[in-house]
């Protein structure tokens, strides 16, 4: 299984952060609007080519945590 995702969306661009998202062919995208995040298995894009798309502050891989 893939590692996910983790994106960090600036304040009223959520909906076009996940357009360009799906524009780039990653359809399992879950969009948490409330903390301004984008949970999305990478299919065929990399993490510098999410953080070129306008509107995304911060990108890294989600970690396992453990209680």
């Amino acid at each position: 299984m893939k590692t996910k995702l983790v994106i960090s969306v600036k304040q009223g661009f959520m909906q076009q952060v996940a357009a360009a998202l799906r524009a780039k062919g990653t359809s399992d995208l879950e969009i948490l609007e409330m903390i301004g995040v984008i949970v999305v298995r990478p299919d065929n894009i990399s993490i510098a080519e999410v953080k070129k798309i306008e509107g995304v502050e911060n990108v890294e891989e989600e970690r396992d945590v453990s209680i």
